[in-house]
């Protein structure tokens, strides 16, 4: 391995997954970390501008219905998934101080993410808080699967720190993803309303990202680099792109049967654990 991977691990009292801790530096990182490219780049570090409050939205919902839980297991899973969820929170919140540190300060989108969700803890009601929630976490699974499996994509990730996060949180979201879905369904979540939760989903994560990615390109003022645009634009919206062949799999959501487990997620699994080189403990 090109950099260390030490998870600590705990099994949160029976859960189906463990809760890691990292504790990861990004000392030094590359900031046009993928394939040099700084739109392409510039994408991930958008999105990883929103994942320190996304995540504590995401934990704010299941926890506004955590007491509704009669399912032992069900309530054990969910304490795991609010670790792994504060875990990933932490550490985006470190790799962004990091980027700071070689010129791409997310303060800003950062604080922006968190009036978003305090706005929409106060104006939403939780089932529809949750509902949203499960369909993030689907948008977050099906991206975990291209992340592992899209031809070209991780051999593109040049920072090898960039790249440990990646896989550890793409793996993460793999092991959580049915959660919040099976929450849902549990407190008698109707499908109209998860449905919604998809549309707001949908319409929110393309408009936001893309202006995060303008920001932080006029950062750096690589904002006109049309070459990289046009590699960005084939790479990820060609007719193999990266999203391209994601949108079949996030359409299966508005199935009325649809669950995240429906596709056995032990192959994508392994194929994490294989590229981190890691064992897992034993669950007890």
């Amino acid at each position: 391995m090109d950099y260390a991977f030490k998870p600590v691990s705990e099994h949160q009292n029976g859960a189906t997954f463990p809760v890691r801790r990292m504790d990861y530096s990004f000392e030094g990182i590359n900031r046009d970390f993928i394939k040099n490219n700084p739109v392409s780049s510039a994408l991930w570090i958008a999105f990883q501008a929103y994942f320190p409050e996304g995540e504590q939205f995401f934990v704010d919902s299941v926890r506004a219905s955590q007491k509704e839980i009669t399912d032992p297991q069900l309530k054990r899973d969910v304490s795991a998934f609010i670790g792994q969820e504060a875990m990933h929170g932490k550490e985006h919140k470190v790799a962004n101080l990091a980027f700071a540190k070689v010129g791409i300060n997310v303060n800003k989108l950062e604080k922006a993410a968190g009036w978003v969700r305090k706005q929409t803890n106060q104006r939403l009601g939780k089932k529809l808080r949750l509902a949203v929630t499960a369909a993030a976490e689907h948008f977050t699974g099906v991206i975990a699967q291209q992340i592992a499996f899209h031809p070209g994509f991780l051999s593109g990730v040049t920072d090898p720190q960039i790249k440990q996060l990646i896989l550890w949180h793409a793996m993460e979201e793999t092991e959580h993803r049915a959660v919040a879905f099976d929450l849902y369904q549990h407190t008698k979540g109707d499908y109209l309303t998860r449905a919604l939760g998809m549309g707001i989903v949908s319409a929110g994560i393309a408009p936001v990202v893309l202006v995060d990615m303008v920001a932080c390109l006029r950062q750096t003022g690589q904002l006109s680099k049309t070459k990289a645009w046009a590699e960005f634009l084939v790479d990820y919206w060609g007719p193999k792109g990266f999203f391209t062949q994601a949108v079949p799999e996030l359409m299966k959501y508005f199935k009325a049967d649809f669950h995240p487990n429906q596709e056995n997620p032990e192959e994508l699994l392994h194929a994490f654990r294989r590229y981190l080189d890691i064992v897992e403990p034993t669950f007890h």
